[in-house]
């Protein structure tokens, strides 16, 4: 088996990232965009031992629960990975995947999971869209699958059409003001990525928008800021942020104002919160308060807890209503700023502390003489470093409530936790992105 053989397949399964799987004289093939019972002709791409990647090049035999994906681009840029599913088989597909991950990765048997549901579409509320060129002119697209090509797109369904009139004014301004767009390869160019958050703020929306420059200045400010704001709101915070770095990270912490507020506000979760351009928020609030209720439910009342990986904090806020106590732990400045505002606001600030630094370096000093206490984790994608699940093991807490996006990370963590003397207690998924094959899981993990 090599690159660019052709084979003909019957699609069995799914893979974790959604793609078909298919076993034929001893290689599993893994192909994107086709469905189990499927007869498909495909091109191999590359081998790994006897793992094949190849694409599709000839539908034979169709499933009769393939549908026609409602976005021109799908198949195309690197999001979506299941429009050709219905909903409802999506989020069995993810549910089968996730039991997979806790019995091979955790040697946890599970027969049923609970599964939140969201809106299938129009759910994000918040786009990075990286600048690239088409016909020689400066345009805004998404990565084109597998790539760091930039596919030219107008609209998005997963953001809704709040995306239309600012991407198009964004690229007339780039195109009038002839403004270079940056090329990886050389490190030359300005114009780097556009970042974009539309919140709900009372019967309303409120817009931050940030535009990535390989340099020092941004020509024309005052006049983008208005150009955005035609296309947003006339209120909409605007931010220029420095990024001159050669890597694939798309801020910097050199982000200025150039029009609206430092830190727009928000409603969720019955309260109004302050939010920076650096801070992490969900991007599917419909299911981002379904996810905070649930960690706020497993806080036992008058509890100390430790939110690490705090964000703005707004998980900390909310648990702080039936705990004695929270300390936040964040390594942003800024957020770590928004979550003791927030924390004020939210009328909880004499019970909440924040303070920025890494997990493992904090949680010692924090816990210190506390014999029982609860710890709340929500990392990022590549879950809990190997140092601050040693953190954790060696001041271990009575209860853990562990937030991932990445069953894949989450598993393996789970695993080294139950090891180190911890019971899983529950498991519930939250489909926080549709269309694609990621899931958000809350675990509740308790000490033995």
């Amino acid at each position: 088996m090599k690159a660019k053989d052709i084979v003909t397949l019957e699609i069995e399964g799914f893979g974790m990232e959604g793609e078909g799987v298919a076993h034929q004289d001893g290689h599993t093939f893994f192909v994107p965009f086709v469905l189990p019972k499927e007869k498909v002709k495909v091109a191999v791409d590359r081998v790994k031992g006897k793992i094949v990647f190849a694409h599709l090049i000839k539908m034979i035999e169709p499933s009769p629960e393939r549908q026609a994906p409602v976005c021109p681009f799908f198949g195309k840029c690197g999001g979506c990975a299941l429009q050709h599913l219905a909903y409802e088989k999506q989020t069995e597909v993810k549910k089968r995947n996730v039991i997979s991950l806790f019995s091979k990765n955790a040697g946890v048997t599970l027969s049923d999971l609970p599964l939140e549901r969201s809106e299938p579409f129009a759910y994000r509320n918040k786009i990075s869209l990286p600048f690239g060129f088409e016909n020689g002119a400066p345009t805004l697209g998404l990565f084109k699958r597998g790539t760091h090509k930039v596919l030219s797109v107008t609209r998005c369904p997963l953001h809704g059409e709040w995306i239309e009139p600012l991407i198009a004014a964004v690229v007339a301004f780039a195109k009038e003001n002839a403004l270079s767009v940056y090329d990886e390869k050389t490190g030359k160019g300005l114009l780097r990525h556009l970042v974009a958050r539309r919140l709900p703020l009372g019967d309303s929306f409120t817009f931050s928008v940030t535009v990535v420059i390989n340099g020092e200045t941004m020509p024309c400010e005052k006049e983008f800021a208005a150009a955005v704001r035609a296309a947003t709101s006339e209120n909409a915070s605007v931010f220029v942020c420095k990024n001159t770095a050669r890597n694939n990270v798309i801020l910097s912490p050199d982000i200025r104002k150039i029009a609206g507020i430092s830190a727009i506000e928000t409603d969720f979760c019955g309260g109004r919160w302050e939010v920076s351009p650096l801070s992490f928020l969900q991007v599917n609030f419909e299911v981002a308060e379904k996810i905070y209720r649930a960690v706020q439910r497993a806080i036992p009342e008058g509890a100390f807890v430790v939110d690490a990986y705090s964000g703005t904090g707004i998980m900390s806020a909310l648990v702080a209503k039936n705990a004695e106590k929270v300390v936040g732990i964040e390594v942003i400045k800024d957020a770590t700023v928004n979550a003791m505002k927030n924390a004020e606001r939210f009328g909880v600030g004499e019970k909440v502390t924040h303070l920025c630094g890494e997990v493992e370096a904090l949680l010692p000093s924090v816990v210190e003489g506390k014999k029982e206490y609860v710890l709340v984790v929500d990392p990022p994608r590549a879950g809990l470093q190997k140092s601050v699940i040693e953190t954790i093991l060696a001041c271990p807490p009575s209860l853990i409530a562990y937030v991932s996006c990445s069953p894949a990370t989450l598993t393996r963590d789970v695993n080294d936790l139950i090891r180190g003397g911890f019971a899983l207690s529950s498991v519930e998924l939250f489909d926080m992105f549709p269309e694609t094959p990621h899931i958000e899981t809350v675990c509740l993990l308790v000490r033995q």
